[in-house]
């Protein structure tokens, strides 16, 4: 077995990818997690990465290993495509978190667009790991984005959800599209309180007296544990100071950079 202290991580990483697969698989397999782990770090390529992940039988350990804007980039090549759902179920619940408060929010405000397409990667995975995340998720704000594509048509569906009538097939539900469908009967397979409340949520919006004023409520108190979330991971990692604090702190356009031009002008004259 090769010594780790003669690997290059990025250079070993070419190497087995240009290996025959069986020959790559024996050969990763025989090092440790942590040159594993280093390796898959060199290896910039999301695409390139992903094949690496695949060189163990199991890679639920070294995706949880991995940092999570790491096993986004190799996620966010499949988005879309339904094959995100073979990796997604090797996330821990906190890189779940995470990735999601990095994947579906652009500059501070929720990309509903982005999270319909992780929904859908979501609904592809096995059951029992969707349930896992669907506990994680909050489900006033999931209710709020399928609000318009779930509509619940009875005035007696409050009733019926009360006496556990309502399944995703139930003629008391209407589906805008065939996507919300999908993700209605995943929600339904993989966890049927999880489901129950969704519908609850809808029915909950639906008799607020302005809808409109309720959802932004809602996007705004997501939005609002987003940055809290983001913050307390921000200072886990010792960044004290975000972006946000720095614009807030010093004001650009009052700093007086005289000096440095003098200096800069005296160089270019030396």
């Amino acid at each position: 077995m090769n010594s780790p202290k003669t690997i290059v991580p990025r250079s070993e990483g070419e190497k087995l990818l240009s290996l025959p697969t069986r020959e790559a698989e024996q050969l990763f397999q025989s090092y440790g997690k942590q040159l594993q782990l280093e390796i898959l770090s060199a290896t910039r390529n999301p695409k390139a990465r992903e094949q690496l992940y695949y060189l163990v039988p199991d890679c639920t350990e070294l995706i949880q290993g991995s940092p999570t804007e790491d096993v986004l980039q190799v996620l966010d090549t499949m988005l879309g495509t339904g094959l995100a759902s073979v990796l997604l179920p090797c996330l821990s619940n906190d890189q779940f978190e995470e990735l999601l408060d990095i994947a579906v929010w652009r500059d501070g405000e929720l990309d509903e667009e982005s999270l319909d397409l992780w929904l859908f990667e979501l609904a592809e995975c096995d059951r029992d790991e969707l349930g896992r995340f669907l506990r994680e998720l909050d489900i006033r704000l999931l209710a709020a984005l399928l609000h318009g594509r779930i509509k619940l048509q009875s005035e007696y569906a409050a009733l019926l959800l009360e006496s556990g009538f309502l399944d995703p097939a139930s003629d008391v539900i209407n589906y805008a599209d065939e996507r919300a469908r999908a993700i209605s009967n995943a929600i339904w397979e993989a966890d049927y309180e999880v489901f129950d409340r969704l519908l609850s949520e809808l029915l909950a919006i639906d008799t607020e007296g302005d809808v409109d004023a309720e959802l932004a409520a809602i996007f705004d108190a997501a939005q609002a544990d987003r940055a809290q979330r983001v913050t307390e991971r921000d200072r886990e990692a010792g960044i004290d100071v975000t972006e946000s604090d720095l614009m807030e702190k010093v004001d650009l356009d009052a700093l007086d950079f005289d000096e440095d031009e003098d200096d800069y002008d005296e160089h270019d004259d030396a």
